[in-house]
């Protein structure tokens, strides 16, 4: 039941529509924190910006042209200048994950990891000269999402944070490795159900096709263990339930296995009784990976700030 706090929505898909190209420009460059190995980080910067956004990446995302091309789309619709970083044991350099951000990650805690990532986000600013703002906003994409939640206290003793936005959140139940590895295999079958939407615009496709030049991230089987072992048994809604939120706003594809809608449901709820602001978007014929959908990406963004 939608509320006057929280909004519930449900996005339909027209197959064939075109997606404008956005404006404004996207830079790469690498990060190297003092005492840190180097990733590669985007910035993304619309023509005239209005706030910045922090934005915690999904499993698996290289800072090529087709995260720039999904970041530049949703900086031109939101006016936001925003930043985001490959995670860190995860990036095209291979350098693996320390031992104690491993460990944690295998006693089902993020923290460490986010906290590391944050620290590439905030060299990320340094280094490309972002103009300051008086508010920001944080945002995270799947596994994303268990790290913005985890730093999102340390972001906001520092900064003004007015807004959160969860998108495709993995961990809103413990469950078993194999669960998990099961959930994704079906989500990753979905991922066909994006190529129609997306090549209809002919600048996506050849965003597209660069990336398949790109090479692609490295990173070692303990690390991947390690994040998979902190996906199973994480849980973001307890985490939730200890913070402080903003305006939250929650997205998730009508079809997603890894983010089950009785979860993601439970979750609204709960922001709802603790009179959380935002919005609650359900992308009808998408699964896991509606971050991959251009058309989904551009509604989704049109209906949070316009």
């Amino acid at each position: 039941m939608e509320t006057s706090l929280r909004r519930m929505r449900n996005i339909t898909l027209d197959p064939r529509s075109v997606t404008e190209q956005p404006r404004g420009r996207v830079q790469r460059l690498t990060v190297v924190p003092r005492g840190l190995a180097p990733v590669d980080a985007l910035i993304a910067r619309p023509e005239k910006p209005e706030r910045l956004i922090f934005h915690f990446i999904g499993f698996n995302q290289a800072m090529g042209p087709w995260e720039a091309a999904k970041l530049a789309m949703w900086a031109s619709i939101s006016s936001a200048t925003i930043v985001t970083c490959e995670l860190p044991g995860f990036s095209r350099y291979g350098q693996p994950l320390s031992t104690k951000v491993r460990q944690d990650l295998l006693d089902g805690d993020p923290q460490s990891w986010g906290a590391l990532t944050w620290s590439y986000l905030q060299a990320a600013v340094r280094a490309g000269e972002i103009d300051t703002f008086d508010s920001v906003e944080v945002s995270g994409v799947s596994t994303g999402c268990s790290l913005a939640t985890a730093v999102l206290p340390t972001i906001q003793s520092s900064h003004d944070v007015i807004a959160l936005t969860l998108m495709e959140p993995i961990t809103l139940a413990i469950r078993t490795i194999g669960r998990l590895a099961i959930h994704n295999a079906f989500d990753w079958v979905r991922l066909m159900q994006n190529a129609p939407r997306n090549y209809p615009s002919t600048w996506a496709r050849q965003a597209s096709y660069r990336q398949w030049r790109e090479p692609n991230l490295r990173y070692i089987f303990p690390d991947f263990l390690a994040s998979v072992t902190m996906l199973a048994g994480d849980d973001t809604g307890v985490r939730l339930d200890e913070l402080t939120l903003p305006t939250t706003h929650l997205a998730r594809g009508g079809l997603s296995k890894l983010c089950a809608a009785e979860e993601f449901s439970r979750l609204n709820e709960k922001l709802a009784a603790k009179k959380i602001q935002g919005t609650t978007t359900t992308i009808s014929g998408l699964g896991h990976q509606f971050w991959q959908c251009l058309p989904g990406i551009d509604a989704l963004a049109r209906l949070i700030y316009q």
